[in-house]
């Protein structure tokens, strides 16, 4: 079962059940009401023949006959009886049905002074009638044959309409559904054109209000993020290949030209040196390529960590192996207590964050000297790194932090672009931020604020 025929199915079962409750709802209360409006007219006769028998002396058993049989509102097979205290009958319309009255009745009678009973098609009450001296139990009955066929008629109308509302709304549910549905059929056929080859295309929003159109405006927006990573793979993927095919092309180039003759053992050592350096920049590409990808993807648990241990512990490791590297550390004198330098996250990516721009700023700058400055500030923690370099140009600020983007000014320096936009998706895993100000000749200033724990 399609959605269609399910929407159709689901109008035309709520559409009926609410019919049909409300049909014998009708019915319920009609033949209530008819029932209830019948006994009245029962009691009405049977204290009306009552009064005229026992409280007026000119009427007697066989005058109120007459009287009755002369009624020409008499209803269908009625018959009323009355009963004195020693349950005798002391008049009756000797007209059938003949009533099956028993002593348990007439005892019910006078104790609960009216019940009501029904017997076949007959509809019997009793009631007690009391005068100054006497109680007499009288007993009306008849056949309400015009209630009845009236609420048959009403029964057999509640049907047929019934009937030919369920037809009636299985067609207009069917069309219902159909024109309900169709927009969101159009939107299924426009999404199934879309595939890898034309992702740019998008799908009509229509008046951009109803739900069909924020359904629409969702696919598009979704489809946005996955042109964007499709994008940025294919960026990352033609970027990788480029930097990872130039250091290793150097190093082919070199063992080839070792191998074509002979040569002294300085030209060895110097050639082996030469791929060394390469072979160590490829392995720095390939980790940050790495560690790249791993945030993309990441999903480990952070620790509690000081941010100044792995600052000072990185300027050990940096001093190993750039002993010409100049880095100048400031405490806040605001920072009196440890929990001001304490921040959940991962120490190997963190190392990262720090160890890259550590590394860009002294090596573009000419004094190789790096400032960086630690301070609270609310519920994070600042770390400043400031040099005296190159700078970053105003116009290339924003694309900094793109995946293997280079400065035009830092084209002549070796490096891979990675460093920065590695550090910005790791803060942004640490739910931190990282602002970069610059004036092109003067340095760089980057910030990374952290929030502590």
């Amino acid at each position: 079962m399609n959605i269609k025929s399910k929407l159709a199915y689901r109008l035309l079962l709520m559409v009926s059940s609410i019919w049909f409750v409300a049909s014998l709802s009708i019915y319920i209360f009609s033949a209530e009401y008819r029932k209830e409006e019948f006994y009245r007219r029962l009691e009405s006769k049977a204290t009306t023949a009552a009064r005229l028998l026992i409280e007026f002396e000119e009427v007697d058993a066989d005058l109120l006959k007459k009287i009755e049989s002369a009624n020409p509102i008499q209803l269908p097979s009625e018959k009323i009886s009355i009963f004195d205290y020693n349950n005798t009958e002391i008049f009756s319309t000797n007209i059938d049905p003949d009533i099956a009255i028993s002593k348990d009745i007439m005892d019910q009678i006078r104790l609960e002074g009216q019940i009501d009973w029904q017997q076949g098609d007959i509809e019997v009450l009793g009631l007690l009638y009391t005068d100054r001296y006497e109680r007499f139990v009288v007993i009306a009955a008849a056949n309400d044959i015009f209630g009845k066929s009236k609420l048959q008629n009403l029964r057999n109308i509640l049907i047929i309409v019934f009937l030919l509302s369920i037809l009636i709304v299985a067609l207009v549910g069917r069309i219902y559904a159909r024109s309900a549905l169709q927009p969101i059929s159009n939107v299924i056929a426009e999404v199934n054109t879309i595939s890898a080859t034309n992702l740019d295309k998008r799908i009509s929003e229509g008046n951009s209000q109803d739900e069909i159109a924020l359904l629409g405006i969702t696919f598009n927006r979704m489809l946005d993020r996955i042109q964007n990573a499709f994008r940025s793979q294919r960026s990352f993927i033609s970027n990788a290949s480029h930097e990872l095919r130039t250091p290793m092309t150097a190093i082919l180039s070199q063992i080839d030209v070792s191998l074509l003759k002979e040569r002294e053992k300085q030209d060895y050592i110097k050639t082996l040196i030469s791929v060394r350096d390469d072979v160590r920049n490829l392995n720095e590409l390939t980790t940050k390529l790495l560690l790249l990808a791993r945030t993309e993807a990441f999903s480990e648990s952070f620790s509690t960590l000081r941010v100044d241990t792995i600052i000072w512990q990185l300027i050990s490791e940096v001093a190993q192996h750039h002993p010409h590297y100049k880095i100048k550390v400031a405490l806040s004198p605001d920072i009196d207590d440890e929990q001001q330098l304490t921040v959940a996250g991962n120490e190997q990516m963190l190392k990262s964050v720090f160890l890259n721009i550590i590394d860009n700023a002294c090596k573009f700058s000419a004094d190789n000297e790096v400032i960086i400055s630690i301070a609270p500030s609310d519920k994070y923690i600042g770390i400043e790194f400031k040099d005296q370099g190159i700078g970053i140009p105003d116009s290339e600020l924003e694309k900094i932090t793109q995946p293997f983007f280079r400065a035009s000014n830092a084209v002549t320096i070796r490096g891979h672009g990675i460093g920065l936009s590695l550090a910005k998706n790791i803060i942004d895993i640490h739910s931190g931020s990282m602002t970069i100000t610059s004036t092109e000749g003067e340095g760089a200033t980057i910030t990374v604020k952290l929030e502590t724990v």
